[in-house]
């Protein structure tokens, strides 16, 4: 699942279109190539209502990171974008907390307040010297909540659900908010030239159906916040990949405060107390 992730700021940066409209594809195409493996196992368990609340209100979620987070890899650098995403872990205890009963354990508060530390550290840098990469960070950073609480939603409402079922009526809710995005904001959706029509290819494919869908059912098994492990894990691939395809050299300032944020996210997760049967009740 990290793997498959982490291509996602990659490819995105391959693609000449809006941001809202790389978000509209991925999961757009994703639910198409997914759907033919809905239909089968929908007719194998009494044909069950395709939306509910629970997927509708997670699509929306999800429609939004993905448009967000899109705009900021366009934005920012990639180690940038992908260190704020990367504060997922510290923001689902807090999200899970109100939605589905999981408390914060001492070391997870621990966690928050060091990663506060860094992160206060390279939003200081930004405001003062390198201003052009703020609106990225703080639109990652956004981006990062909403990914969060896409995260708990899952969690709490796809319940006994088939991970195919509850993922593709997520998926074409996201697209309908991206779609209307798109619409407001510039009047139509484009798919872009052939090199972009690949990257959205590869998008759809590996982290959105392979990365994406793989998430939503691990998190039946663990706790929310186990799982978004995954993403400050990536920063050190997408980070390594943007020095190599795009000359996106780290200073020595930037490295300091991610050490510093990476680690509040090792701790709290490492601290983190696994996912029991009373969990898992609270979750569905």
């Amino acid at each position: 699942m990290t793997v498959f992730t982490a291509s996602a700021a990659l490819l995105t940066r391959y693609c000449r279109i809006p941001a809202i409209h790389i978000g509209f594809w991925r999961v757009f195409g994703a639910s198409i190539v997914l759907a033919p493996f809905a239909v089968v196992i929908r007719r194998r368990v009494d044909h069950p209502p395709l939306f509910n609340r629970g997927a509708i209100i997670t699509g929306a979620f999800l429609g939004v990171h993905f448009a967000t987070w899109a705009w900021a890899l366009q934005h920012t650098t990639l180690a940038n974008a992908a260190l704020f995403i990367g504060l997922q872990p510290l923001m689902a205890p807090w999200v899970a907390r109100p939605l589905i009963g999981e408390r914060l354990t001492p070391w997870e508060k621990a966690s928050c307040a060091l990663a506060s530390v860094g992160m206060i550290w390279i939003l200081g840098r930004q405001l003062t010297v390198e201003r052009e990469q703020l609106a990225g960070t703080l639109v990652a950073l956004f981006s990062a909540f909403l990914c969060a609480c896409y995260f708990v939603l899952s969690r709490k409402y796809r319940a006994d659900q088939h991970a195919i079922l509850f993922t593709v009526p997520v998926y074409l809710t996201a697209a309908a908010v991206q779609a209307l995005g798109a619409w407001a904001l510039t009047g139509g959706i484009t798919i872009g030239d052939v090199p972009t029509r690949w990257a959205l290819l590869g998008l759809i494919l590996f982290p959105t159906v392979g990365g994406h869908t793989l998430a939503i059912y691990l998190l039946r098994h663990v706790k929310s916040q186990l799982v978004t492990l995954s993403v400050p894990t990536q920063f050190i691939l997408v980070t390594l990949a943007g020095v190599f395809l795009f000359d996106e050299i780290p200073g020595p300032s930037f490295l300091v405060g991610a050490a510093i944020v990476l680690a509040g996210v090792a701790l709290g997760v490492a601290k983190s107390e696994p996912s029991g049967p009373a969990a898992l009740s609270r979750g569905s």
